[in-house]
């Protein structure tokens, strides 16, 4: 049986796969493929005497990475233990092997109020966690890095004029709003931080998945991530937006993290939005107007702040 990534534009045998996995850890499972959205691609592996485990191939510079991160956090019941000290190889890409973390997909919006309790706890855990990290080096010099957000939109700008008074909320941000003006306040972060990529067992925040966007920013930018996804939604029903701004209150008033912080991991989320679309459409000069919808979103979740913050 075969399956194929686009993203890598490689097809794999999982049987050659699940062989490699055998070989490392000793004992021999069946591979299923994942049905979730992820960059690469990712595996559950099931045997009938002993508990699943997970399975990505990637690339070997963010298999690295992430090796270097779980090493410098230690014992962290958030993030899944990895079952291969080694790299292995398949085809020139890495694959990693950890114990599977038996959790659900829960959106903000549908967090009762033990899970938002159980969230905003988990996102101070995991904020504490990476700002431990001090031999990793986050992608400083990635285009969606907090210090070189603005050049992305100032150079669409100056390519197309017209975009400029368009993108005016996002470059007309105040300086001391800027993510990287907040003077040594940027720490490690997730950077990739949605309902996808973390899980809950019941009513308990339980698990955190997926570490290849790791960069900088606030404190507190993976709560503000995770907001901010289910805000930039377009598709959202108005009894989901409604619950989505009622849940998002809570989570603010429960977060630790003051109003400077917290507009400040906002900021980063619309800049890091606009990048993104940007930086896949450099030459279109519709993109701007997605930009501008999903902002409007995005600036409600802003005001939030504001209100419940003070």
């Amino acid at each position: 049986m075969t399956t194929y990534s686009k993203f890598l534009k490689l097809e794999i045998d999982l049987d050659e796969l699940a062989r490699l996995v055998a070989r490392a850890v000793g004992r021999t499972y069946r591979l299923r493929t994942l049905d979730v959205r992820c960059t690469y691609p990712v595996f559950r592996g099931e045997a009938a005497d002993a508990a699943p485990v997970f399975v990505k191939v990637g690339s070997p510079d963010e298999w690295r990475r992430t090796q270097v991160l779980l090493r410098e956090i230690g014992a962290c019941d958030l993030f899944a233990r990895p079952l291969t000290a080694e790299r292995l190889d398949y085809r020139g890409f890495a694959v990693s092997v950890s114990a599977w973390k038996d959790v659900r997909t829960v959106p903000v919006e549908d967090m009762n109020a033990a899970q938002t309790r159980s969230f905003v706890d988990g996102c101070v855990r995991l904020s504490a966690a990476l700002k431990g990290v001090t031999s990793f080096t986050p992608l400083a010099g990635s285009p969606l890095a907090p210090e070189r957000l603005f050049g992305v939109l100032e150079g669409y700008a100056a390519r197309h004029p017209l975009a400029a008074k368009v993108l005016s909320p996002l470059l007309s941000i105040p300086a001391a709003e800027r993510p990287f003006g907040q003077g040594g306040g940027l720490c490690v972060v997730h950077g990739d931080f949605h309902a996808k990529n973390y899980g809950f067992d019941g009513d308990r925040f339980a698990g955190v998945f997926d570490f290849d966007k790791l960069t900088e920013g606030p404190a507190c930018g993976d709560l503000a991530s995770a907001l901010a996804e289910r805000f930039s939604l377009l598709s959202l029903p108005s009894a989901s937006r409604a619950r989505l701004e009622a849940v998002t209150r809570e989570v603010l008033a429960l977060s630790p993290w003051p109003r400077a912080d917290l507009v400040a991991a906002v900021n980063v989320c619309r800049l890091r939005f606009a990048a993104r679309r940007i930086e896949k459409h450099p030459d279109s000069l519709w993109v701007v107007f997605d930009i501008l919808r999903r902002d409007r979103r995005l600036a409600r979740l802003l005001k939030l702040v504001q209100e419940v913050k003070g």
